[in-house]
């Protein structure tokens, strides 16, 4: 997901250029599984220093459940909000000064390539749930034997609870 801004480089601040994104992103990371392809408009902006990227993107994947580890497919949405700074001067082509905590991510090479594609695996990898859930009434997996409760219900004989606390089974029943 490269892009040549030389050309809106050389234009003043504020200039814009828009572009549709239509991109597999299979081999992006091993920890996304997409069902299908990476979608939506982005908007190049230019400012005084380099180029402001935005853009509402979108896209499904496949991810398992925390409850009851079936895989299910999940909508994403993946908003984009960066800016990527220059480190050659377009004019002139003198390197441009970089600062220690600049991201590598977020610059623009000596060839004025601009490359997305980390800035949104990581934009993606944020989107992603920390317990993706299939369902919101998902029962989850039995404790005691592992089956899937969606599935089947499990007639396991009730605990036993621990002596110390029958006093309080006796509060629950009251």
């Amino acid at each position: 997901m490269q892009f040549n801004v030389s050309q809106l480089l050389k234009e003043g601040a504020g200039a814009l250029r828009q572009h549709t994104l239509h991109e597999n992103i299979e081999r992006l990371d091993p920890d996304i599984t997409p069902l299908s392809t990476l979608d939506g408009t982005i908007q190049m902006i230019r400012t005084p220093t380099g180029v402001y990227v935005r853009g509402n993107l979108h896209c499904s994947a496949e991810l398992v459940c925390a409850r009851c580890l079936d895989p299910f497919s999940m909508p994403l949405h993946i908003p984009l909000d960066e800016e990527f700074q220059s480190i050659v001067d377009i004019a002139t082509g003198a390197t441009l000064p970089v600062e220690p905590d600049d991201e590598l991510a977020t610059q623009i090479d000596d060839r004025h390539t601009l490359d997305l594609t980390e800035v949104l695996r990581q934009d993606i990898l944020l989107a992603l749930p920390p317990f993706p859930i299939c369902r919101t009434n998902c029962a989850g997996l039995c404790p005691a034997c592992g089956k899937n409760q969606n599935i089947e219900k499990c007639n396991h004989p009730e605990e036993k609870i621990d002596p110390r606390l029958q006093v309080l089974e006796q509060l629950l029943k009251e």
